[in-house]
């Protein structure tokens, strides 16, 4: 099958890939993909449906007259953020995206954000600047210091920001990528909704809450793309870690929890992780913020992070997600993974008869055996 020339060279651009890289991953060999790149060539339905699975498109993408709208994949890793290649896995949860967003503004819905989420331009992007913005927007989400620390737990404290990010107009979606080079994703394409990906592999829930609020800082500053906060590499990526960590734990707080639980910081395992449970935020957020608020000495942090031999050198009281035991409950792991503001707008274009249940499931992946149920409570 003839695919027209420029087509998979469009493809390619969005996602940050070079043809050595697609030819590796999809097994069809590089000389063949130049060729089509060159002159459109041809390649068979099986080499199709292999580099359309790699990318993270619909086979039609090399088969359309017009360019699709796809995400550029932005790495906020770099020190100068710009496209590159990432694992098939985060680029499957940008596709995602991509299908819903190019399908949800097609129809007659509200998908834009409340209209008081403004975009914010910081002049320098100061630490002064995060510090104000976070203070801003805590006492917007409406959390207390003292229900925080009665809570004492990373889920409550993330539920509750969820929520609130969602009555904004976002989207906060859970999909596991399957490598952990990206924490988390913003993305926002033409008239679609703002949308955040939490990655759930091998993340805790308080590091998912960590990766939710830094999440939200691109959304303020309408910087898409994909980041982890354990990797800090430019200036967008620091501001937005300095608002997360202060929009989690102000410095009001901090000095608050060691009075009521009567702890003395000091640069040690268990005081890390203790101090981390009785906050509700992730060890490597309360290590910050113990530094951030001259507690602790910031070499201490450097040789407690430096003893965490994975990739990214993340704690290990910070990954993965220890099991709750009990009976399986599907709706709410549903719930979890599409978020009330999804549900909601599915909801919607299904009562509008805009949608079927046929057509959520081919978009979403929500079985019509959970919409009614689900869309009841959304």
């Amino acid at each position: 099958m003839k695919i027209p020339a420029g087509a998979l060279s469009n493809v390619l651009r969005a996602r940050g890939l070079n043809l050595a890289t697609l030819a590796s991953r999809s097994g069809v060999s590089q000389s063949k993909l130049q060729q089509v790149v060159d002159d459109g060539g041809e390649l068979d339905d099986e080499e199709i449906t292999s580099i359309a699975d790699e990318l993270a498109v619909p086979m039609h993408a090399f088969f359309t007259e017009r360019e699709l709208p796809l995400f550029p994949s932005v790495d906020f890793r770099a020190a100068s953020p710009k496209l590159a290649e990432f694992e098939k896995g985060t680029l499957q949860a940008i596709g995602y995206v991509e299908k819903l967003s190019s399908t949800l503004s097609a129809l007659d819905l509200d998908v834009g954000l409340d209209e008081t989420v403004e975009q914010i331009k910081p002049k320098v992007y100061s630490d002064e600047e995060a510090i104000n913005l976070a203070a801003k927007w805590r006492a917007r989400w409406g959390i207390t210091d003292d229900q925080q620390l009665e809570w004492q737990d990373a889920n409550k404290l993330y539920v509750s920001l969820r929520s609130f990010i969602e009555s904004l107009g976002v989207l906060v979606l859970h999909r596991p990528f399957k490598t952990d080079e990206a924490a988390g994703l913003y993305v926002h394409i033409d008239d679609g909704p703002h949308t955040i990906v939490i990655n759930t592999t091998n993340s805790s829930k308080a590091r998912k809450l960590f990766t939710l609020a830094h999440e939200f800082g691109h959304v303020l500053l309408r910087k898409e793309g994909a980041s982890n906060p354990s990797i800090i590499r430019n200036r967008v990526e620091r501001f937005c870690n300095r608002f997360a960590a202060c929009l989690l734990a102000p410095k009001r707080l901090i000095k608050a929890a060691l009075t009521r639980f009567r702890y003395t910081p000091i640069p040690d395992d268990d005081f890390i992780r203790l101090f981390a449970k009785k906050l509700g935020i992730s060890q490597e957020a309360t290590y910050v913020r113990l530094v951030q608020t001259d507690f602790l000495a910031r070499d201490d942090y450097k040789a407690w992070k430096a003893k965490f031999g994975n990739r990214n050198f993340v704690p290990s009281g910070d990954q993965g997600e220890k099991s709750s035991g009990g009976t399986p409950d599907p709706l709410r792991d549903k719930r979890t993974q599409y978020g009330t503001r999804l549900l909601g707008l599915l909801k919607r274009a299904r009562v509008t008869e805009q949608l079927d249940e046929i057509d959520i499931y081919r978009l979403s992946g929500l079985k019509p055996i959970y919409q009614d149920q689900l869309f009841g409570a959304a």
